[in-house]
């Protein structure tokens, strides 16, 4: 009997698969499962990168500020993960920064954002940077070191120790002159300037020709100003000789300035007589100026005496300009001794000549002035009623205080003199008319009753 088998197996196999149905090459549907995942995790990541920047959650707002944001003020504002890379946002959460909360008055989903500069540290000078690293590395001492520590306290803004290093620096002397013009040259800004206060504090020669070389060289403008102010103050009597030579020869007006400022705070009998000498020694109509204005701006009382004598006597007229300038350095230092040679040389006047006095003494107001001028004012027996009296009281506004509105109240009460109270009145209404309403106090009256009534000399 035939076999047929193999022949129907070999059919079979040469037969083509019906339609519909899936051969061995077709994809199974189970493997769709990890494409539905994966996109399913991102999804879920990108919601949790949303919440996590909007600060919905809590606990994973708090996840990127602990130990880092949580403590820096002005952060950065609202920036939400892009949708095509959802993951990167988380990627690179641990170094993100929380979003910015709103100001009050924000319009609801408009968020107005902090102003985030005053947020930023303020940025050290060069210079500064400079004196820490050499502070901390120990390459400074002794004076250098307290030259880089001022630098850093000011820098710091740190007034206390400003302060301490400015005494030290004063103490050491010469020795902290070379590294305080260190300080000068490296930086025109706070840093120079407090360097030469520290130098002006000084004030010895060597200290007054490294301010006046750096005055010289520092161009125009602000700075230069607040630099010239701080030279001004030079009050070290053994820098005079160096000062004057600085009015008389430099071309520089405001090492002039300074120079010429500094010598009428300190300026004395030798000061003067070293003036003078120049004076009479001069060839330049510049040098002959720049002297007189040099006398006429003295307000140092040790220079009294001096300028007495120069001034000349009460009624001999003025001869020369360096005489007219002695004549109004007295109203500048103002002592008793300045006044009362001022109302007399007032009262010898010749009449019509006696305008320039009159005007000096008005416009004194020195703080050592006000006695003798309210003295002066009640009737001492060196005025007349009509000229040193009168000018007294018109110089009284310059010192707008309970002394003097109880004296002019005083008098404006019971004066005959009509000049006298024209020129009470007149003073007391330009004191109340100042910035600050001045009342007189029964104890300032009181003394006031005990000055007056003085009986003036006639003229």
């Amino acid at each position: 009997m035939r076999n047929t088998e193999p022949k129907k197996d070999k059919r079979q196999a040469s037969m083509p698969a019906p339609a519909g149905r899936p051969g061995r090459w077709s994809f199974e549907w189970p493997l769709l499962i990890y494409p539905v995942l994966f996109l399913t995790a991102l999804g879920l990541l990108y919601l949790v990168s949303r919440s996590t920047q909007r600060g919905a959650p809590a606990s994973l707002s708090s996840a990127h500020t602990t130990g880092q944001a949580a403590d820096v003020p002005g952060l950065a504002s609202d920036a939400p993960g892009t949708a095509a890379n959802p993951a990167a946002s988380l990627a690179a959460a641990p170094n993100a920064q929380p979003p910015k909360p709103a100001r009050p008055g924000g319009a609801a989903g408009h968020p107005i954002l902090p102003d985030n500069r005053a947020a930023k540290p303020a940025r050290s000078s060069a210079l500064a940077t400079r004196m820490r690293q050499a502070v901390e590395q120990g390459q400074v001492q002794g004076s250098a070191k307290t030259a880089a520590l001022l630098c850093i306290a000011v820098d710091d803004n740190n007034h206390a120790r400003i302060k301490q290093c400015l005494d030290e620096l004063a103490a050491r002397g010469d020795e902290a002159v070379v590294p305080l013009n260190d300080l000068m040259a490296g930086e025109e800004g706070d840093t120079g300037l407090w360097a030469a206060t520290a130098l002006a504090r000084i004030g010895t020669p060597m200290a007054t020709t490294a301010l006046l070389d750096r005055l010289a060289q520092t161009k125009e403008g602000s700075y230069k100003e607040q630099l010239c102010q701080r030279i001004s103050n030079l009050s070290n009597h053994d820098s005079w000789p160096l000062l004057l030579d600085a009015v008389v020869r430099t071309d520089d007006t405001a090492v002039v300035r300074a120079a010429g400022a500094s010598l009428s705070g300190m300026a004395d009998a030798p000061v003067l007589d070293a003036v003078i000498s120049r004076y009479e020694k001069a060839t330049t109509d510049t040098e002959i100026l720049r002297l007189a204005d040099l006398i006429r701006n003295v307000r140092s009382p040790k220079a009294t005496e001096s300028l007495l004598s120069l001034a000349g006597p009460v009624s001999a007229p003025s001869q020369d300009l360096l005489q007219d300038a002695a004549i109004e350095a007295l109203a500048r230092v103002g002592d008793a001794q300045c006044v009362s040679y001022l109302l007399r040389r007032l009262e010898a006047s010749a009449p019509g000549e006696d305008g320039p006095i009159y005007n000096t003494i008005t416009g004194i107001d020195s703080p050592r002035s006000q006695d003798a001028l309210l003295y002066a004012a009640a009737g001492s027996k060196e005025v007349s009623a009509g000229h040193g009296r009168t000018a007294a009281i018109y110089a009284l506004k310059n010192y707008p205080n309970e002394k003097t509105v109880a004296l002019l109240e005083r008098i404006v009460a019971g004066e005959q003199n009509e000049k006298v109270l024209t020129a009470a009145t007149r003073t007391l209404d330009a004191i109340q008319q100042g910035p600050h309403t001045v009342t007189a106090s029964a104890d300032a009256l009181q003394e006031s009753e005990q000055v007056l009534p003085l009986t003036p000399v006639q003229k």
